[in-house]
């Protein structure tokens, strides 16, 4: 009896619910707890503290690569194999295949598609506690786990075996480097093209251009084809060290030229940028000079030339390995630095809000009215 009383009082709920519904849409409702634009969280940490390590999501398998990189700051603190993230399975693992030496520290680079087999390649670093850098261009490709050295394509930016690679990004499977550190001296201002699909020893072009600054350490993203590079560390003369900045500019790959642009509200560096799916670039935390490092996030909009605040995510740091997945939205944010340098294990994974239209009609279709 209490049984069908229930179903009833139900049945009489939607009746009501039903006859209120107009034929217009009525207002989409999310599905579950689901806050716009969606929220940071925690995953699983890997083993070890991680910092300086190239961050790159691999569409193909769906996974997250922290590529190189350093467990500390003492000499023999390298990562030689990959550490791998499976986001599925809230995992890590490292690769079987190795990197040749320890210069993994510090290095740019991107997914492109060799000939049909999709790769991870990076380009120069350094090893821990080392004052040289190496030229070496690198191709991962995570499917067969194996790691060769492009012997005949160095990096044509690091002419005297101390410089390192300052920013990059993807248009158009090449991949563009932008500037750099010249070890314990200044920056660099170049801007250099790898396309994949040359011949092997012409795949490197330097460009017309040059940055505005002598700039490394510079958050890249794509958007639309065209490169933004928004932050970078200045060198200190005085000093030596390393200055946050607000460095604004976007470069168009096709014209080969680079103009400025609204410039970030904050100056920050070493850390990334990453193209979201609405077109906008996300600056994630970073900088080292008080009061950096941080975790906000700044959100440029290339088409009103306009910044604006994003969601900042749980741990202020800096040098993380960090990417998006360009499908979904979904960001990682691995490791770095935090205020007191000392390097970090956290993970934190942006999961972007997904509203699912859930309107019921009059006619009882989950769609406009088809009468």
């Amino acid at each position: 009896m209490r049984k069908s009383r229930f179903l009833h009082r139900v049945l009489v709920s939607c009746f009501i619910t039903a006859l209120s519904a107009t034929a217009a849409q009525a207002a989409a409702q999310p599905e579950g707890p689901c806050t716009p634009p969606g929220a940071w969280g925690s995953r699983a940490e890997p083993s070890t503290p991680i910092v300086r390590a190239w961050g790159t999501f691999f569409p193909p398998d769906g996974k997250f690569y922290a590529v190189g990189g350093r467990l500390g700051d003492l000499a023999g603190d390298d990562y030689i194999q990959v550490n791998i993230y499976d986001p599925v399975l809230d995992t890590w693992s490292q690769s079987n295949s190795t990197f040749v030496d320890g210069q993994v520290n510090n290095m740019v680079g991107g997914v492109l598609d060799f000939g049909g087999t999709p790769s991870i390649v990076v380009v120069g670093g350094s090893a821990a506690a080392a004052t040289t850098a190496t030229s070496d261009v690198r191709q991962y490709d995570p499917v067969a786990d194996a790691i060769i050295v492009l012997t005949a394509d160095p990096w044509p930016g690091n002419t005297d075996g101390a410089m390192l690679p300052g920013g990059a990004a993807v248009v158009d499977n090449k991949l563009y480097v932008f500037g750099g550190f010249h070890i314990g001296l200044g920056m660099l201002d170049g801007i250099w093209q790898f396309d994949p699909a040359a011949a092997e020893g012409s795949r490197w072009t330097t460009m017309t251009a040059t940055l505005p600054a002598q700039i490394g350490y510079i958050p890249t993203a794509a958007s639309a084809g065209l490169i933004y590079l928004l932050g970078g560390s200045l060198f200190d003369e005085g000093t030596g060290g390393l200055l946050d900045s607000t460095e604004s500019s976007v470069y168009d790959p096709v014209a080969d030229t680079i103009t400025p642009v609204t410039a970030i509200p904050r100056a920050t560096a070493e850390t990334r940028a990453v193209a979201a799916l609405d077109g906008t670039i996300w600056v994630l935390g970073g900088g080292r000079i008080a009061p950096n490092p941080s975790n906000a996030v700044d959100v440029y909009d290339p088409v009103g030339d306009s910044w604006s605040a994003g969601p900042a995510f749980i741990n202020a740091r800096r040098n993380f390995a960090a990417d998006i997945d360009p499908a979904v939205g979904t960001v990682w944010a691995v490791g770095g630095y935090d205020i007191t340098n000392a390097p970090l294990s956290f993970n934190e994974q942006f999961t972007p809000c997904v509203i699912v239209d859930d309107t019921i009609f009059e006619d009882g279709f989950d769609g406009p009215p088809t009468g």
